[in-house]
């Protein structure tokens, strides 16, 4: 409830004053009083549409009502983010009036061109990108790596999110079919299959049967599976929940690993793939136990480890020099990124050292993937394009 109070303060601050602003520019050059009035109507719509959502109860939950809601907050996007760039540009314009003394328009147009190409954007990361998945290809050196598990192929996925999309299968198919074309010996799912509820899963099973790899796929949590964004009645309605959404994975066809480590054999020799639940800095859960997943694995030999939350990594994971590589997920990218030639800028990094793509410290690798869903608004701007990732092992090479 916090979060829409704060949301609703930041509607009005980003709704009322800029709409206020037009109001005094119509009223400057007598514009007609239909126009005034259509000047505050977007207003008064999400005003009203950010109190139902402040005010929506949990108990009659629907995932095409949530997907409604975030539309919501895409259309409040729209029409907003474009008015507050042109009165950016127009206060720049005033200010170098006042140091020329003299009057200049360039700054205020190269506001409205800057306001409609941010329409184009949004527009383009709401309608085109969500449905057309990136598969980003990538080959991890792990030291100590049998030989027979080289050019081993894993596919990782994450942050799904269904809640998010309606039961609209459209976003899905295109995943199934490219995730099914690498021929992958291994298929991981590194969390947030859902928002919060079970209900999200319903009708999605038969999709997620269609995907095909070799050997096996494997699953953890993610910090919006266990149900901690929702006001319960009771703490056995949380925990039926979250029993209910682990079901469900496994009949995905997954293996849900729950702190758990499994070995992957291959002719004589093995590989351990291990999988923890959520470990994350605050606000976010901590239910891992690293050391409770590492229980009865062979010490030194080289392990692959499932976690959500990437600053897992820093946080306890480069302890461990045999966890030779962590797939992690979580960021999104903040579903809002962009690459300046070579140079990634999103607004995650303001809250993660790693956010996207691979990284290493000594012998030990970390790739996070920017997911396949989203949240809060449906749209996926820039090169926060879905991802599934190809991941190849190959035995690191000694100096």
């Amino acid at each position: 409830m916090r979060f829409y109070t704060l949301a609703l303060v930041f509607l009005l601050l980003t709704v009322i004053l800029p709409d206020l602003f037009f109001y005094f520019k119509l009223k400057k050059h007598q514009a007609k009083p239909l126009l005034i009035v259509l000047n505050f109507l977007p207003a008064l719509f999400f005003l009203v549409a950010f109190l139902v959502m402040k005010f929506a109860g949990d108990e009659n939950y629907n995932p095409r009502t949530f997907s409604i809601f975030m539309w919501i907050n895409f259309a409040y996007m729209l029409v907003y983010v474009p008015k507050l760039l042109y009165i950016f540009f127009h206060f720049l314009n005033y200010l170098l009036n006042l140091f020329l003394r003299e009057k200049i328009y360039l700054i205020r147009y190269a506001g409205v061109l800057v306001a409609m190409f941010s329409v184009i954007l949004m527009a383009h990361g709401a309608f085109v990108n969500p449905k057309n998945p990136q598969v980003r290809e990538v080959e991890v050196p792990v030291k100590g790596l049998p030989e027979a598990f080289r050019n081993y192929k894993l596919v990782h996925i994450s942050d799904i999110h269904l809640g998010s999309w309606g039961g609209n299968h459209s976003y899905f198919e295109p995943v199934v079919r490219l995730v099914n074309e690498q021929e992958a010996d291994l298929l991981i799912f590194s969390g947030d299959m859902v928002n919060n509820y079970q209900e999200e899963m319903k009708g999605w099973a038969p999709l997620f049967q269609q995907l095909k790899v070799k050997e096996g796929k494997y699953a953890v949590l993610g910090n919006h599976d266990y149900g901690d964004y929702s006001t319960w009645e009771t703490p056995e309605h949380k925990t039926a929940n979250l029993e209910a959404i682990k079901q469900q994975i496994r009949d995905f066809g997954f293996t849900l690993l729950l702190n758990e480590s499994v070995e992957l054999n291959r002719d004589s020799a093995t590989l351990e793939l291990l999988g923890v639940e959520n470990w994350g800095k605050p606000p976010f859960p901590k239910y891992g136990s690293l050391e409770k997943t590492m229980q009865g694995t062979r010490r030194g030999a080289p392990k692959i480890l499932i976690s959500h939350d990437p600053s897992h990594w820093q946080g306890e994971i480069l302890n461990h020099p045999d966890l030779a590589l962590t797939l992690a997920g979580h960021t999104h990218a903040a579903q809002f990124a962009f690459n300046f030639y070579g140079k990634k800028v999103s607004p995650s990094s303001w809250m993660y050292k790693e956010w996207d793509g691979l990284y290493t410290e000594g012998d030990q690798h970390l790739y996070i993937t920017r997911g396949l869903g989203f949240i809060g608004i449906p749209v996926r701007i820039g090169i926060s394009r879905p991802e599934i990732t190809v991941i190849t092992l190959i035995p690191a090479t000694t100096k």
